[in-house]
């Protein structure tokens, strides 16, 4: 199915999915760093989220 795109004719509105998207990003980089849960609404229900902090794993000594 293809994306219908819908004309808005707010200049605000128009951004307001733009904007969501980046504050999502936001949250869930702060989640990471501080090893937090980030909820979220997913299939019906309120979840908490876990994510792995990136570029913590420590090198294996051999």
């Amino acid at each position: 199915m293809k994306k219908e795109k819908i004309k808005v004719h707010d200049v605000d509105l128009a951004k307001v999915e733009i904007a969501l998207r980046r504050a999502a990003a936001k949250a869930k980089k702060i989640a990471q760093i501080t090893n937090t849960p980030l909820i979220v609404y997913e299939g019906g229900r309120v979840v908490k989220k876990y994510f792995k902090k990136q570029g913590t794993s420590k090198p294996s000594q051999s």
